[in-house]
């Protein structure tokens, strides 16, 4: 498996933690007291600063999360040097969509000319990139395939982000402060010479309640009822959920023999915030140095967060041909993944 190009786009509004902090006052400020408005903004502050965030881009108005995907794809068959009627497998991974059925795929099938490629949706919350690096590699190495385009189209903050809030619930809702928004795509192809890439996936299903973006007939399908879920909307419980992901991507790590052993020039984890990577990097004895860190430029972007990091990492120079990469994911379910690449 080769990566012939990873490209990117990302909305224009360009949002800081002062700005949302307003947003969110403005918001609130007739329903809430001053003191419990002042309450509420101290915390925020304190909960931007454990995690790290700085920066996120969002819509702006008149902007639409479908043009941002047309053009990340368009953009990597332009430096791939690739024919749209050569792809011949369109996966489109994450979370952001507009309805349930069709596949989102079909759309950008259609609407990037790629007549020739079947396609299908993977969704695995923040890990469906690359979930669905491991089926392309899969395809690409049986031959039923020849190239492949991996599209994302993360825009999930006005859609499930609610800024009502207050200090009874700003737990459970400020994970979905954090987020982002980019659309990235990826091209791939058989590299039989020297395809020495590694996928490994671990699953906790009865950690399925600690993240959730609802729909409607949440209730219907939770065992409890799905009391306190909002349809329609990000629900976390943050502390419990990270240190179980961390906990258990970083025994994911060391017991995979394959890994362990390779020496890697990069280290690219799922951007769910600074103080995540800082801690991960600790406990696994790696050089910090090695980790390439989004989270502070562009928030949490969901499942386009690698392909995301991995692009600008080589924008920057800090990815170039023929280095060793790690791949670190933890993702809502709660699932862990590691992976390993020559680039």
């Amino acid at each position: 498996m080769k990566i012939l190009n990873i490209s990117y786009a990302l909305p224009s509004k360009k949002v800081t933690n002062e700005g949302l902090i307003e947003e969110i006052v403005q918001k609130n400020k007739k329903h809430l007291s001053a003191r419990d408005l002042e309450s509420l903004q101290t915390k925020i502050k304190k909960f931007f600063k454990l995690s790290g965030t700085a920066i996120r881009y969002h819509r702006n108005k008149g902007e639409k999360s479908f043009d941002f995907a047309v053009k990340a794809g368009q953009e990597a068959m332009r430096k791939a040097k690739v024919n749209p009627k050569d792809v011949d497998l369109l996966i489109y991974a994450g979370v952001g969509r507009g309805w349930v059925e069709p596949a989102t795929a079909n759309l950008f099938q259609s609407e990037l000319g790629l007549t020739s490629a079947t396609c299908f949706d993977v969704l695995d919350a923040c890990a469906s990139w690359v979930r669905s690096m491991a089926i392309a590699k899969s395809f690409l190495s049986q031959k039923v395939y020849k190239l492949v385009m991996i599209l994302n189209c993360e825009f999930n903050f006005k859609e499930y982000v609610h800024l009502e809030m207050d200090n009874k619930n700003l737990e459970t809702s400020f994970s979905g402060l954090t987020i982002g928004e980019a659309a990235t795509a990826t091209l791939l192809t058989a590299d039989e010479s020297k395809d020495d890439s590694f996928f490994s996936f671990k699953t906790w299903g009865e950690k399925h309640d600690l993240c959730k973006i609802t729909l409607p007939n949440a209730s219907d399908f939770c065992p409890n009822g799905g009391d306190g879920l909002k349809p329609m909307s990000f629900f976390t419980l943050p502390g419990e959920l990270l240190a179980f992901t961390i906990k258990h991507l970083v025994q994911h790590f060391s017991e995979t023999p394959r890994l362990v052993s390779k020496v890697h020039d990069l280290v690219v984890g799922h951007a769910v915030s600074v103080a995540t990577t800082i801690k991960v990097a600790k406990l696994l004895k790696m050089d910090p140095s090695l980790f390439f860190e989004t989270h502070a430029r562009f928030g949490n972007t969901v499942s386009a967060s690698l392909p995301l990091a991995l692009a600008v990492a080589e924008k920057e120079g800090k990815l170039e041909r023929d280095m060793r990469v790690l791949l670190l994911m933890g993702s809502a379910g709660v699932s862990t993944s590691v992976a390993s690449f020559t680039y």
